[in-house]
């Protein structure tokens, strides 16, 4: 049976994952202190936790295997760039989501008790290379670094 395609631009994308995370948050009881998900010392983070939840499943559902890829593909794009104007270093991305990983593992999940699924609308599972392997010499790569950041095909 044909199926219909629309599309989603990213801006969609991106307000549409984050209301989801926020959903889910809220179903498996999480809330946020001082911008943190994750309690842990020191003043309040200049980028939220829920930025970086939100970045790091955008991250996955784009197909980038490496911080290293998906950060540059970041910087420039002019959306991402818009819709979140307080950026980390990459070193700093890869470390916050890095320790926010096993955070979006436990709501995958609450993802699929909102939508009444067996398995999450995604995965966390993606082996994801770590900026410190690509620094030491293992290539990064970033099979997505090519999608245009326009639109993004949803059935």
């Amino acid at each position: 049976m044909p199926t219909t395609r629309e599309t989603l631009d990213l801006e969609e994308l991106v307000i549409t994952v984050y209301a989801a995370l926020d959903d889910a948050l809220a179903e498996a009881g999480i809330t946020a202190r001082a911008g943190k998900l994750v309690p842990r010392p020191g003043p309040p983070p200049d980028v939220d936790d829920r930025e970086i939840l939100c970045l790091a499943v955008l991250q996955e559902l784009l197909g980038f295997e490496s911080d290293h890829g998906f950060y540059q593909w970041f910087e420039a794009n002019a959306v991402l760039r818009c819709l979140f104007p307080r950026r980390l270093s990459r070193p700093n991305w890869a470390d916050r989501r890095a320790l926010l990983t096993p955070l979006l593992q436990r709501l995958s999940q609450a993802f699929c008790a909102l939508d009444g699924e067996e398995a999450p609308p995604f995965s966390s599972s993606t082996p994801i290379r770590s900026t410190s392997a690509a620094r030491s010499g293992l290539a990064a790569s970033s099979g997505s670094a090519d999608w245009p950041g326009t639109a993004i095909a949803r059935r």
